[in-house]
């Protein structure tokens, strides 16, 4: 096998006395190669990344919210609708991650099944909605420090302060990844479970001060024929987004095959009976909620627990922030995973000489949440409201990468010979949730502006389509690299070869050439 001529920055080799593989023809690079910190996380690194990345107490504190300001009463049934959805997506996405792992996630498994181009499409996607809810969590976190320094006296309504607090947070959430995702898995854990305990006692309150009776509005089944509660549930879907970002640890994690797959079901089960446990008793109290103001401190008020807002308001103000640390560790990996593969600028690839860490990456998604939070700031739809609104569109870029990857697993799986009835199931379920929910979304149209953030998520794709078009066309050799960048365990590469699907290299072939993952199948 000879290398395709190549102008783009060299993907890196095989090391010596590390046999290369080809996969049906596609030559892969270990993700273990490209200057990451081996063996960094163990299972509850892994799981806290996941947690923090689908950040349940942030949920808490604005996903119901968001919920009721597009469904109204049928909140409930769209975390529902969410919640199943998401649990088929993790085990089909489990699916690929006990055969392989890499820190492209879910571009990469998509490109297994549906080839380069859909890799680069929901990698993108999935980059944007990384983006999108580390822009938008800086804005969560702006919101809770906020409302716990009014708390304590030492709030301010000037602009300067409010600037003031934007620095702060997104400095702190981009100095923790910085890092390394080691520390940072331990700070997200700890606070995320703090949060958490804190919210409860809110929670505890609403139920208690609605009384001991059933609010039926919220679980009529005419709920499930609105299709605002699918507007809704595209919400609900993002809400849970985030979980899968423990696969772009798979150049990171110890025993990665086993470790990821098990952390994606983990999240979804934990974080799923925490939304159904919270979205209820909160929509009964939202009619006077103030869209400009952090909810759960007005909620405790309502229900006569004010007294827990300071500790809540400090929990959640720091659990916003390892959320947006959680969501740029990840962000940072798919732009590192792309820029490897040529796709982005060289400078995407550099790896801190300390710590190991994408660091070009995680600058460039803190730049981004700096500029949206400044902006929010003077905006004068309020800034929860901007929140929300942002992160829609946001939300979208993990329903098109969720949906891409759903229907490339079962494709991969039939490739390589290890799709059962099961699988196919589970996959199609996830592939027939997902549709009926962005279906639904766009028609009947909803109201104004819910009807409009879909193209706005469009638009920005279109760019991105446009310039892996023109790779296509001007540098196939990096258009047909992306999606190669990932590490078969042994047991399938042993199960692989035995089907004479897989190729292992020669230690003198692969230490004498540069594996660039030229699709020739």
């Amino acid at each position: 096998m000879t290398a395709t001529p190549d102008t783009s920055p060299p993907t890196p080799s095989a090391p010596a006395g590390e046999p290369a593989v080809s996969l049906r023809g596609r030559d892969i690079t270990a993700a273990e190669t490209t200057g990451l910190k081996e063996n960094a996380l163990g299972p509850w690194g892994v799981f806290a990344q996941g947690l923090a990345a689908a950040a349940p107490s942030v949920a808490i504190a604005g996903v119901p919210f968001a919920l009721f300001t597009a469904a109204g009463k049928g909140a409930a049934w769209a975390a529902i609708v969410g919640l199943v959805i998401v649990l088929l997506i993790a085990i089909t996405i489990g699916f690929q991650a006990r055969r392989t792992v890499s820190s492209g996630s879910l571009g990469t498994y998509t490109g297994n099944g549906l080839g380069p181009g859909f890799a680069f499409v929901a990698g993108v996607s999935l980059l944007l909605g990384y983006i999108g809810f580390a822009t938008t969590g800086a804005l969560g976190g702006v919101l809770y420090v906020d409302s716990f320094l009014t708390t304590i006296g030492l709030g301010s309504e000037s602009t300067w302060f409010k600037l003031l607090l934007v620095v702060i947070v997104v400095g702190i959430a981009v100095y923790l990844p910085l890092r390394g995702a080691t520390l940072a898995a331990k700070y997200e854990l700890a606070f995320e479970v703090l949060a958490l305990v804190s919210i409860a006692v809110i929670i505890v309150a609403s139920y208690v001060a609605y009384g001991f009776q059933i609010d039926g509005e919220q679980w009529s089944l005419s709920n499930l024929g609105n299709s605002s509660t699918f507007v809704a549930a595209v919400t609900a879907v993002g809400s849970y987004a985030g979980f899968e970002s423990v696969a772009s640890l798979g150049a990171e994690a110890r025993d990665a095959h086993r470790t990821i797959a098990r952390a994606l079901l983990r999240v979804v089960l934990i974080i799923g009976v925490l939304y159904l446990l919270a979205t209820y008793p909160q929509v009964l109290h939202f009619d006077g909620i103030d869209g400009d103001d952090a909810v759960l401190p007005q909620l405790a008020d309502t229900t006569g627990v004010g007294w827990i807002n300071s500790v809540v308001s400090a929990a959640v103000a720091v659990a916003f922030i390892v959320f947006v640390t959680a969501v740029t560790t990840s962000a940072a990996r798919s732009l590192f995973t792309l820029a490897h593969e040529g796709a982005l600028p060289k400078a995407l690839t550099k790896v801190h000489p300390r710590h190991r860490t994408p660091w070009v990456g995680i600058v460039v998604v803190g730049a981004a949440a700096l500029v949206f939070a400044v902006v929010a700031t003077f905006s004068s739809a309020g800034r929860l409201v901007f929140d929300v609104y942002g992160a829609y569109v946001a939300n979208w870029g993990f329903l098109i990468s969720y949906l891409l990857v759903v229907i490339a697993t079962p494709i991969w799986l039939y490739k390589i010979k290890a799709l059962t009835p099961v699988r196919a199931t589970v996959s199609g379920l996830a592939a027939l949730g997902l549709g009926y929910v962005i279906v639904n979304n766009v028609y009947p149209q909803p109201e104004w502006p819910f009807n409009i953030l879909p193209f706005v998520f469009l638009g920005i794709l279109a760019v991105a389509v446009g310039w892996y078009l023109y790779l296509r066309r001007a540098r196939p050799e990096v258009a047909r690299r992306i999606g190669s960048i990932q590490t078969l365990s042994v047991a399938e590469q042993e199960r692989l070869a035995d089907l004479g699907i897989v190729d292992v290299l020669t230690d003198e072939t692969a230490t004498d050439r540069t594996v660039t993952g030229s699709d020739r199948a």
